[in-house]
């Protein structure tokens, strides 16, 4: 490692080691770059964004074999985390939803689920943080980066071509690009004033979350003639409570028969301009006048104790003009955040760290490190961000009613398949070509966005229903016809299968992933999907596809006859 008078130079700084920051770190010190990570706090520490999706999953796998970091894949899926990561984290099978009415027990039939994803993909994971974070951050110092822990970035100049970042303790450090995944403090958007002020973000949200011991699994508490009407149980996932003006999450890391972690994550979202922060109030003690007016809700939480001070936020959203200038980035949790729900805040990162990281690696080969260079990633970042932003604010607004939460739940899981499926194909097509070239195809139409919203069919779909939010808010309709409304746009689609019945208002839990669901998925895109449709999400080939699934299967067996020895 060299040193001048400014002190150590790096190719690449990295400012904060959340998980999105680490992996992006592994990759580029395995492509041989200089990386030198800057963190202020000390890990292990606390952290949320603990549910990963099916989407999260296919990209974890897509980055391990793309950029040659195979560690990566290890967080993909529940039984790779707790094979090679930790036993502290919890089994996801599940997206469960329950709609509440203040001061009544929620309707049995009040509830809408998505089953998610099933090996060799699945199942997917709640991850422990402080556990993933660390394991990841010892990754990417393996592969060579450099880490300065316990240091905060007191001053940053430009020196050169590149820049000279000032540390309250240690040396200081030369690096020819910046990255920052700091998040919402972000230092880069502080230091150039990056903010959009206020945000033009829609969705307006507060948070109070913590970790609690003791939180029932709602099929036992009152909640259990609820979850009779589902096809997993909620405690085996990630469990929503919804209501008008917010909602509650339910993540629970002991639901397994293995579990080695007492914990379970929660976390009430609520509208400030519903639900106003009073600065008196201790959050312990709003959280527990809010499970007063909600009993359905409370009874899963009678004699739970956090084991940690709760933590109460002011409105969650944040927006930036930009994501990316000359000789630095924002990494999208730096940029703007828009709301835990539908935990999607960690797949739209590892979708830039995707097509980021080797723009930035032919980059610094080139010597040129121009904002121009990242335009397409700044552009979908931001695209994404929006996308997102809509998707969730006519969430919020469909929570006043569970008819208009059933449509727009169509709404979000169409997205949300369309998204899986298109990173699932390129994943099974590189398997079967073992060709990086492959993974171009995700950078162009219509696999460019987040939850499909570069598919024009599904974003008329998409538009439609949002529409009817707006006329429901403006007083133009009621939400039962708007809900009608959604659901006759839903029908009308073309370019997903029928079996799914995504248009029948009382088929209310969606199954994809079983393995029936599957090949009558494949059948009907070579019959009757939309050729572009079934080109850019469906047609890929069976075999390795099958060879992935007997692989996992080989490998529980092998353990299963290596326990009994």
């Amino acid at each position: 490692m060299s040193q001048n008078c400014h002190g150590e130079e790096y190719d690449v700084a990295v400012i904060g080691t959340g998980l999105v920051g680490t992996i992006l770190a592994a990759i580029l010190a395995a492509q041989g770059i200089k990386v030198v990570m800057v963190e202020s706090g000390v890990h292990p520490r606390f952290a949320i964004g603990e549910s990963i999706v099916p989407a999260t999953g296919s990209f974890l796998r897509i980055l391990a074999l793309r950029y040659g970091v195979p560690e990566i894949k290890n967080l993909s899926n529940f039984t790779h985390i707790r094979r090679h990561v930790s036993s502290a984290c919890g089994i996801k099978r599940s997206f469960t939803f329950v709609h509440h009415t203040p001061g009544r027990e929620p309707d049995p039939e009040h509830t809408t689920q998505v089953l998610t994803a099933r090996p060799p993909f699945g199942p997917d994971c709640h991850m422990f943080r402080q556990d993933v974070d660390a394991y990841m951050l010892a990754i990417a110092v393996r592969y060579g980066a450099r880490l300065f822990q316990n240091t905060r970035i007191t001053g940053l100049e430009r020196s050169g071509p590149g820049w000279r970042i000032e540390t309250q303790r240690g040396p200081r450090i030369a690096a020819r690009y910046l990255v920052d995944g700091s998040g919402a403090r972000s230092f880069l958007a502080d230091h150039f004033g990056l903010r959009e002020t206020p945000t033009g973000l829609q969705t307006h949200s507060r948070s109070l979350f913590t970790h609690m011991v003791g939180v029932k699994p709602y099929e036992r508490s009152r909640g259990a003639v609820v979850a009779e009407q589902l096809a997993s149980p909620p405690s085996q996932g990630t469990l929503h409570h919804i209501f008008d003006g917010g909602w509650l999450w339910v993540i629970p890391f002991d639901n397994h028969a293995h579990a080695t972690n007492p914990l379970c994550s929660v976390g009430l979202q609520l509208d400030p301009r519903r639900f106003p922060r009073d600065e008196g109030e201790a959050p312990g003690d709003e959280f527990r006048d809010f499970l007063s007016r909600f009993p359905g809700i409370a009874s899963q939480f009678e004699g739970a104790t956090a084991i940690r001070d709760w933590v109460a936020t002011d409105r969650l959203q944040y927006s930036s003009t930009t994501a990316f200038g000359d000789g630095f980035c924002l990494l999208p949790h730096a940029a703007g955040f828009v709301d835990p729900l539908y935990s999607s805040g960690l797949a739209t990162s590892l979708s830039t760290v995707n097509s980021l990281a080797w723009r930035l690696i032919k980059a610094l080969r080139d010597d040129d490190l121009s904002a121009g260079r990242f335009a397409y990633v700044n552009h979908w970042l931001l695209s994404d961000l929006r996308h997102v932003d809509r998707m969730v604010a006519g969430s919020y607004s469909s929570f006043q009613d569970f008819e208009l939460w059933n449509a727009w739940f169509r709404v979000f899981a169409t997205g949300a398949i369309l998204w899986n499926f298109g990173l699932i194909k390129a994943y099974i097509d590189y398997l079967a070509k073992r060709d990086p070239a492959v993974f171009a195809v995700l950078e162009e139409a219509p696999n460019r966005g987040a939850l499909a919203s570069d598919l024009p069919q599904n974003m008329e779909t998409f538009s439609a229903a949002a529409a009817e939010m707006e006329a429901v808010l403006a007083g133009r309709k009621s939400k039962s016809e708007a809900a009608g409304a959604i659901f006759d746009q839903v029908s009308r689609s073309t370019f997903l299968p029928p079996h799914f019945k995504l248009a029948n208002p009382a088929h209310r839990v969606i199954s994809i992933f079983r393995p029936g669901s599957v090949l009558r998925l494949l059948r009907w895109s070579r019959t009757h999907a939309p050729r572009e449709v079934s080109k850019t999400y469906f047609d890929f080939p069976l075999k390795p596809l099958l060879s992935e699934v007997l692989a996992e299967h080989s490998q529980k067996l092998a353990r299963m006859v290596s326990s009994l020895r």
